[in-house]
Order: C-alpha cells, then structure tokens, then sequence
C-alpha cells in the first residue's frame, strides 16, 4: 500500500515551497541506450536536454487534446532536433487511454517507452511491475542540470510518483479544482463573489436563464472528474475518502451528504446534458457565454481566456471550493510522466522527462494550458505567475488538499463513487441511498 502518500493535507502555495526534498532509494534506468549513444552528453543550449540519441526512435503514449498535445508536440521536435533521437506521440482519447496503455504493457510489448498515468491507475501499473525506476537518474548529476534534483520539485507533488519507497514517475499538468464566475453577470445582478458553496447555490438561481445563461455547469460525465469535485468538497469539510494507509473507509456520512446535496442542486441550475459533459465540455459551455459560473479543473478552463475559443475572455474571476467562508479545499491533481519497463530507450526516456517537466518547458505549457508546473522554481517565475488569472484561487484551494487517490484499487471505486452521484441527479436513488453506495464501493480498499 501507499505508505508514505497520503499523509494529511499538501500545501502547493508559493510561501509553502521550501518544503525539504524528498528522500528517495536507489534505483536506476541506466544501461539501456543504444550502441554510440551518450545519455551524459551536456545541452548544446540554456534549458537543453542531456544526452545524445542518434537513430533512437521513441513513442509517448498519452491522451488527446489541445493545447497539451499541440505543445508537448513542439517540446518533443525540440528534443529530437537536440539529441539526435525521435520521439513520437501517440494520443487517444482519455476513455480509452488506461485500457489501450494496460493491454499494450501486460502484453511485454516494449511499443511504448514513455507514458502519461493518470494517479488512478498508477498505483496498479506500478504493482504490476509495468513502471521503470528512475531514482538514480534523479541524483546523477551528470543526467541533470547543476543543482537539480529530487528536491528541485514540490515535495508534496513529486511524491505521489513513488510506489513503496520507489521513484517511479516525475510529474506535470499541478492544478485543482475552482469555481469560475462572470463578473459582468455578477455585477449586473448586484451579486458580490460567492464565498461559499450556498453562495453559488444560491446564484445559480439568480442568474441561470438571464441572458441566455444557465446558472452553472460542471462535469457530469464519469470519467473521474466527478469524483474530483467532489473530493474537493470533502476536502474543504476536512474529509477524505479513505486513510494514510489506503485501507480504511474513512468517509464521513455527513460531509458526503452536504457534498452531493450541493452536486445535485447546482444540478437543477445547469444546461441540459449534464450527465454527458466531462471537463472540457463544461469549459467549453462557459466560453461561449451558456453558463454564469463554472466548477471546473484549471486546465480546461484555459478555454475560458483563449480568444479563439471563447466569448467571454476577460469577464472571469475565481474563487476556491469552501462550505465555510475563508476554509477552501481542494484536490491535487496531477500527471505523471513513467517510463515503461518494456522499454528498450530507458535512458532517452530519462532525458526526455527531465527536459519536460522542469521550469522552462513548464512555463510554456502554464501559459497555453492553464496548468502549473511541479518544480519550486515553476513558482518563483514572475512572468509566468502574472499571466495565470487562477493562480491565487489555485494556492488557496492547494492549502488545504488531498491528492487524487491513486491506490491500485481506485478505479473501480472511483466509477461506483462517480455512478453513485450520477443516480443522485437524476432522482433514480435518493442522497441517502447514493452516500450508501459509496461507502459499499469503499469496501474494495482492501483489494
């Protein structure tokens, strides 16, 4: 089990960043280059990749969607141009990407050499032996840039990539989960920011049908978004579904009860399909002017600031999840980037990872993506942080959050969980009856 993960709240907020460095054991993906290749080999330019890869051809399996694709895309071309290698992506649609990501490694097929895991199945890749350590690679400084290291990154974040002691994962794609509101529409209606969760209840009914708006949207689709949002509203009840040890049931039947009387009010305030929105659909409803307020990840909420997809830019404010005034919660959510056991380009994969997920390419992405970066650094870039309208909602929903499980037994949990909302919503059980199939899907923590 996850001994070491899941111990109390993270802090993400830039004043919590001096948090010590993560100790981590001995492990390596060393050895594996082709013949002629140097994984030593320092950057040609500032902020470069280590290593040279003539003729190594790599694939990195992950989902599919812009603007993530479209720069991981360009980081990749760089990196090929750098190191001699060619790297590849292969992206397919979220729901699809745990099953074709499972059979590809349980079939020792050594296709994939770097992957995108998602925490709801990374503690079932990493106990199926599909994940390759990289624990030493982190600490060769011949691998690394001067000073970087394991303690480059937040603590908090970098941790949730270690499986019983190991490092398996480096991490990207930081954010959570924060309500969007439209200060036009507030101000029209003589509405001040909502506060509290019975304040967006109570301003989804002002506002939803003015101006061709419904009051609120958020996902509603079982893809485990659901499960974030609500999570972060037990978070900021200073509840959590299960304890340090991933074993226990450690939900409070009352927390869940207020939790899911929020999800099915806001409901009744949002556009018809509800149930069939996952997050970039509701991102996508916001943009165009159909909602007044949005619950949503930060990254799809990039939408909302793009001119060529929205028509609202400019007319968003955000605020965190809180029942009590001044008490947010939120979740931790995060990617991380593995490198496949099977794979034959170990240490390519290595140099590809440390390339992407430090600061500099990070900032890249946090601009075009609406996301945050998991090195300390990330934090302390004055350009980057000026230009993030979430930020401070994103710090303050972090002071106070759980990262999103990511126990071998979560993902038939979390789809009886997000089942268990869904049937809430449409009035085919009752809170009661829904809070009580949660409690049962808890029972697999044991699995």
């Amino acid at each position: 089990m996850f001994a070491t993960q899941h111990r109390g709240r993270v802090v993400l907020t830039a004043a919590a960043l001096s948090i010590g460095a993560l100790l981590l054991t001995s492990c390596s993906t060393s050895g594996t280059s082709t013949s002629g290749a140097n994984p030593d080999t320092k950057p040609k330019s500032a902020d470069g990749p280590y290593g040279t890869f003539t003729g190594e051809k790599l694939t990195l399996s992950r989902w599919a969607g812009d603007p993530w694709t479209a720069g991981q895309q360009t980081a990749a071309d760089d990196w090929n141009k750098a190191t001699g290698g060619k790297l590849t992506i292969s992206a397919v649609p979220y729901e699809n990407l745990h099953d074709k990501q499972a059979l590809t490694l349980s079939s020792g097929n050594s296709s994939y050499d770097i992957m995108y895991v998602h925490p709801s199945w990374f503690g079932e890749f990493a106990k199926a032996g599909y994940l390759a350590p990289i624990t030493k690679d982190l600490a060769d400084p011949k691998r690394n840039p001067a000073g970087f290291s394991a303690a480059s990154y937040l603590p908090s974040v970098l941790s949730q990539g270690v499986y019983k002691g190991t490092q398996y994962c480096l991490p990207d794609f930081v954010s959570t989960i924060v309500v969007g509101y439209r200060t036009d529409l507030f101000e029209s209606a003589g509405l001040s920011a909502p506060k509290t969760t019975g304040d967006i209840l109570k301003d989804a009914a002002i506002l939803n049908g003015k101006d061709g708006a419904a009051g609120i949207v958020m996902p509603g689709k079982a893809t485990g978004a659901v499960a974030d949002v609500f999570g972060s509203l037990l978070t900021a009840q200073s509840n959590w579904w299960y304890d340090a040890a991933g074993t226990k049931d450690t939900l409070s039947t009352g927390a869940a009860t207020k939790a899911l009387n929020f999800y099915t009010q806001a409901s009744k305030f949002a556009p018809t399909g509800l149930l069939n929105m996952a997050v970039d659909d509701a991102a996508t409803v916001a943009a165009q002017g159909k909602a007044a307020m949005v619950v949503d990840t930060t990254p799809s909420l990039s939408a909302l600031e793009d001119p060529a997809k929205s028509k609202t830019v400019g007319k968003w404010a955000y605020v965190p999840l809180s029942f009590t005034a001044g008490k947010p919660g939120g979740e931790l959510i995060y990617w991380n980037w593995c490198i496949a056991a099977s794979s034959k380009n170990k240490d390519a994969a290595y140099s590809f990872l440390q390339y992407y997920t430090d600061t500099a390419q990070q900032a890249k992405v946090a601009l075009a993506a609406s996301t945050l970066g998991a090195t300390k650094s990330f934090y302390a870039d004055k350009e980057v942080t000026s230009k993030l309208p979430f930020l401070d909602a994103v710090n303050s929903a972090l002071s106070n959050a759980n990262p999103q499980p990511s126990l071998a037994s979560w993902p038939a949990i979390q789809t009886a969980i997000e089942v268990a909302v869904q049937n809430s919503i449409q009035g085919k059980e009752t809170v009661a009856q829904s809070v009580a199939d949660m409690h049962t899907a808890l029972k697999g923590l044991n699995n």
